[in-house]
């Protein structure tokens, strides 16, 4: 029987983000895609996400999905075979990015879902000579485009109101991947060279030219370092 891999989705990001790797990685596991979509707690939310998953897994997650795949591998550890974190953030969030949140967060039943999403998200996702980039935000709009307030919502508490990573990080054993845009204006590389300093088993991949979403940026180039990293 094929392991078990799960796949975590960033903030208004559904499976299609993975739709690239999920092919690929269909040859060696059986893939799992979880949606943080309904609790506003990430601690929480996960251990109800745990209680339906394999007794052994190995952990994908994007930006969000990384961050809820850390607080994952905080409450099992020993269920976690190995842990790939894409363009993610280890840290609580900072005061300044908290109060733009909330003031988002106490207008938002004013606003339009998707105009806020591509005026203050999609906008910083990709560099500004990305290729393909007006396609590119079309699909990040799709995505979002099947969710909703509510959603948006419970990602937008979660994060505000998550937890620091980095004793979970200096305590976790598996090997794990970390891999980041060179031009990720919300994760950026600094990030991740400093998780690379507190996992003990980890490699670090920085892709050149890259934004916020090598799932769909440079899905050939990610697939090609997943696939160094779980096949060989």
């Amino acid at each position: 029987m094929k392991p078990f891999i799960v796949l975590i989705p960033g903030m208004m990001c559904i499976r299609d983000v993975f739709s690239s790797q999920i092919n690929n990685l269909e040859k060696k596991f059986n893939v799992i895609v979880k949606e943080f979509n309904d609790h506003r707690d990430i601690e929480l939310g996960v251990k109800n996400l745990a209680s339906n998953l394999p007794s052994e897994f190995h952990l994908l997650g994007h930006s969000m999905g990384g961050i809820v795949a850390m607080e994952l591998v905080r409450q099992h550890s020993e269920r976690v075979l190995s842990l790939a974190l894409l363009n993610t953030n280890p840290y609580e969030e900072k005061k300044g990015q908290r109060d733009r949140r909330n003031k988002t967060l106490k207008q938002l039943d004013a606003l339009d879902l998707i105009s806020l999403m591509k005026s203050d998200y999609i906008s910083r996702y990709f560099p500004s000579d990305c290729k393909d980039k007006n396609r590119l935000i079309e699909k990040c709009v799709v995505m979002a485009s099947t969710l909703n307030k509510e959603v948006f919502y419970n990602q937008s508490v979660a994060l505000r109101d998550r937890s620091d990573q980095t004793t979970t990080l200096r305590s976790l054993n598996c090997k794990t991947l970390l891999v980041c845009g060179e031009n990720d204006k919300l994760c950026p590389v600094s990030y991740h060279f400093d998780m690379k300093k507190m996992i003990k088993k980890s490699e670090i991949i920085v892709l050149e030219g890259v934004g916020h979403m090598p799932p769909l940026e440079c899905p050939k180039i990610l697939n090609n370092h997943l696939k160094n990293f779980y096949f060989n």
